[in-house]
Order: C-alpha cells, then structure tokens, then sequence
C-alpha cells in the first residue's frame, strides 16, 4: 500500500513539474511573439516589392524580336518543365512524353534580360523557361557570371550609378528564401554588393530574373522579428510539413494554457466572507491583474496565429476553376497560344513588363509601366483598350450560372473584404466589380476592371475566417488601419500588455518552480 501511495505521488509530482515547466516555456514563446511581433510592424521580411523591382527593369523594346510568342512557345517541349522547385531540394515531375510540345502554356510574360527580348513562359507546378525571341534560343542555363552581370544592370537602372558586385553562391535555399513563392526560381544565385548598407541579391537559376534582395540591417531586425514570430529558422522550415507540425502544436498548446489561465483567473475572483477579493500579492498579484487585463487579447492572438496554419484546411480555397477564368476571358483552357501569332507591337519606352491574357474572346497585353501603372493592348494593332464595365456585369452573372443574379458593384476603394495595405506593392488593382451571389455559400467575386480577369472568390467561410485571422491576428480593420497612428497605439499597446503578462507569468512559473 505504501509503495502504491509512494508511485502516487511520485506520478503527481512529475505531473505537476511537467506543467510548470511547459508553463514557462509556452509563457517565453508568448513574451518572444509579443516583442517580434512589434517589430514585424515596421521592418518586414526581405523581399523584392514592386516598387523596389519595377524600377531595375529595362524597357520592352520587341524590335528585334523575330519570334511570335506562339512561335516561341512551339520550340518548347513537355519535358523542359519536368523540374519541380522546393525549398530542400529540387525535383521532377512524371511527363509521359517528354518530346512532346508544350500542350498549353500557363502563362507568358514578356520581358529583357541582357538587352534581349524574352518571353517567359510558366507552367502549373514546373519551373518556367526563357525563349529569347530575337533568336529562339532557350535558356538552359544561367551563370554565376550572368548572374552578376543581371544585379549590375539591375541597380544601374535603379539607382543610376555603377556597382560592384561581388559573386558569392549558388544556394538551394537560405534564411532570406524560404517562400514558396521562390520554388520557381531554385537554386538561387545569391550577389552581394560590397556598400555601406550590406546588400544582397538574388538572382534565379531559371529566367536570370533579381528575384530577391535585403540588407545588413534588415535581416538582423528579422532575426528579432519574423524568424522568432513564425519559428523561421532555416533547419526547421526548409522542411515544410515538419515545420507546419510544430507550428500547430505550439500554437493549440498556447491555447490551451492561454484559455486555462483565463479560467482559473475567473475562480481565484469568487469572494468569500472575510477574505480579500484576489488571494494573491506581489508578483502573482501584478500577473493576476495584467491576465484580467489582457488574457483575453492573449488568448485571441494565440488563437488567430494558430489558423494562420489552416489546421484541418478550415479556410476553403480561394483559387478560381478553370470555369470561373474562362468566363471573362472568353476562351477555354489557361491560355490561346495561337491568338499571338504576330511578333508584339511597340511598347512605349515606360513600359518594363507585359502579360498576355485574352478578354471575351480577344488577345491583349496588359502592360506595366516603370511606375506601376497599367495598361492593355490590343495584341495585333497595339491600341490600347478600355474594357466595356457594362459588358463585364453582363458577363458576371455566368460566373454562377445556376444561382439567382447576383448584386454587383463598382469598388474604387478599398473596404474590409477587398483591401491592400501597401497599395504601391501590387496585389490588389482598383477599380473592381463584386459580384455577390445568394447561393448557399454567399459566393463573391472581384473581377479587375482594367485587365477584365476574374481576381479572387470567397464565400462566407472564407470571409468569417479573414475576421477570426486577420482581423484576430493583425487587427485588419480597414477604418484604423486608415487612421494611423491609432492602429499603431492600439496595436503595441495591447502588445506590450500581452508581454508584460508573459514575463510576469514566467517569473511566477519559475520562483515556484524553485519552491518545489
């Protein structure tokens, strides 16, 4: 019987050491996302923006070119988009017949690259290739020469001054390139510029494109900021599905203490005749309070980091279906390749980039000028076009053919559902339509009025979670997000609150954890 009562309490105390020592750990990561998460509202992850990129292009200048997109994209083959890029490492897709032309492209892009019109051509889930279109050549290769010679032009143009810019390596992936949006562009050819601020640049192993650059400064407040917010370092998150594991048992455990602490914080308030309201004092008193305080907000930012993961895929897919894309576009399938049989008209000398596209049956390039401005052409003639919004509802309607007709509206400003933060990046075109369904799922679209493409959808799911998430998470309130400084004072206030309860809890934590 002893001995039965001796394993009781045994099993009783590590139990309880067990959940002191978790306690700590998870209040530590709570105070480390506090104080990173201040920081990731002014310095962001390196990346290339498009008001950082666009000003580094050359301008589209296609008289030299010889080739037709639809010609160029006849002298590829299935087989030259058999590389799949990731993070660890790349590898290639099944093609049954890699002789075979490319069926369909999904994309083209025209571009420069050492003075060259090219068009760069994309495939769903494959690594893009370059056709250089004055003479058919395919780039097969991108050297560590090329490379150097692509970040002295690149900051030539953008700055106006030469550089010297120092070759380091061919890297499949580092602490600046984990995105997956990268993966078209592994392995990276990273080019370092010998200045005062420590910048680097990376180039892509697969078009010759800078992809990517960042600063001394910069990744150092990172280290500080996104690497500690999202448990970033480069050993755990080259390896996405581990990584995305970890994140999620972390997060539901910071859940569960976060919701556990509220609770006994409601009981330890009951009154009893005779004794104070919270039977606490010094340290654990301040902890109690700053909890009532700001356990709540606790709680809710753990809770929306934790969705950031989409645990059990509760967030439904945005993505269009092929259907949905041939609505406006008028054609069936990604793209009608035979559509740009004629070499590209002239662009104006502002232009550094075009896309092809079709709108209700025709061919266009959408044009982007050095300032991010935008534009379509017709594909033959070169004039420019204005897309037909009362032709564009007509069609809407057919995005869902078998529901009610839907509402639609004229958005030239941004609101809670359809917004950017950073308009001068790019992501979110104005003006739109929203075309609001009353299907069973509250179905919505934003169709990009220039361009005529059909943007995102979103049903009510999707909508409910941009609340529990970014509206949680980031406090993606558009009405403060526009009355800044005040997101910000609301924001790194309630952080700090959030902060001071994660210290105090781990001072707690441990002074009685040295008592036992």
């Amino acid at each position: 019987m002893m001995l039965l009562r001796s394993g009781k309490l045994r099993w009783k105390r590590w139990l309880y050491l067990s959940h002191r020592w978790v306690g700590i750990v998870l209040c530590l990561l709570f105070a480390a996302w506090f104080a990173s998460g201040i920081v990731m509202m002014y310095v962001g992850f390196p990346n290339l923006d498009r008001d950082e990129r666009l000003p580094g292009l050359p301008a589209l200048d296609f008289s030299r070119a010889s080739l037709s997109p639809a010609a160029a994209v006849a002298l590829l083959r299935e087989g030259d988009f058999s590389v799949v890029g990731a993070p660890d490492e790349n590898s290639h897709r099944a093609i049954d017949d890699p002789a075979a032309p490319l069926a369909a492209p999904g994309a083209v892009r025209l571009g420069m690259l050492f003075d060259r019109p090219v068009y760069r051509v994309e495939v769903r889930g494959a690594q893009p290739r370059v056709v250089f279109a004055d003479n058919g050549e395919i780039l097969r290769e991108v050297t560590p020469s090329m490379a150097r010679s692509a970040v002295d032009d690149f900051i030539r143009r953008r700055e106006g001054n030469s550089v010297d810019a120092r070759y380091i390596e061919l890297r499949q992936t580092d602490q600046w390139t984990l995105s997956g949006n990268l993966n078209a562009h592994r392995p990276l050819h990273r080019v370092a510029l010998d200045d005062d601020a420590g910048r680097e640049f990376y180039v892509s192993s697969s078009t010759g494109e800078v992809v990517r650059d960042s600063a001394r400064r910069e990744r150092l407040l990172n280290y500080v900021g996104a690497v500690t917010h999202w448990i970033y370092p480069t050993v755990i998150r080259r390896h996405p599905e581990f990584w995305v594991w970890l994140v999620d048992i972390v997060a539901s455990a910071g859940v569960l203490l976060a919701l556990t602490g509220l609770w006994i914080g409601v009981l330890r308030w009951r009154r009893r005749p005779g004794k104070p309201s919270v039977p606490y004092r010094g340290v654990m008193c301040w902890h109690y309070f700053t909890g009532i305080g700001f356990g709540v907000f606790t709680l809710t930012w753990v809770f929306s980091g934790l969705l950031s993961m989409n645990p059990g895929g509760l967030n439904t897919s945005r993505a269009l279906s092929p259907a949905e894309k041939t609505v406006t576009a008028g054609v069936s399938g990604a793209l009608r390749i035979d559509d740009f049989a004629r070499t590209p008209p002239r662009f104006s000398s502002d232009t550094v980039e075009a896309e092809l596209l079709h709108y209700d049956g025709h061919p266009f390039y959408l044009l982007t000028s050095r300032d991010g401005a935008r534009q379509r052409v017709d594909a033959d003639s070169g004039a420019p076009a204005r897309t037909d919004i009362e032709r564009l509802m007509a069609l809407a309607p057919a995005l869902l053919p078998n529901a009610a007709s839907p509402e639609i509206e004229l958005l030239r400003d941004y609101d809670d559902y359809y917004y950017s933060r950073h308009p001068e990046r790019g992501g979110k075109p104005l003006p739109v339509l929203r075309v609001r369904f009353a299907d069973d799922n509250h179905t919505w679209f934003h169709i990009d009025v220039l361009s005529g493409q059909v943007i995102e959808r979103s049903t009510t799911t999707n909508r409910a979670f941009r609340w529990l998430y970014n509206g949680l998470h980031s406090w993606d309130i558009y009405w403060l997000w526009q009355h800044r400084p005040l997101w910000d004072i609301a924001v790194i206030s309630f952080s700090l609150g959030g902060l001071l309860l994660s210290v105090l809890g781990v001072v707690v934590g441990w002074r009685r954890l040295k008592k036992t």
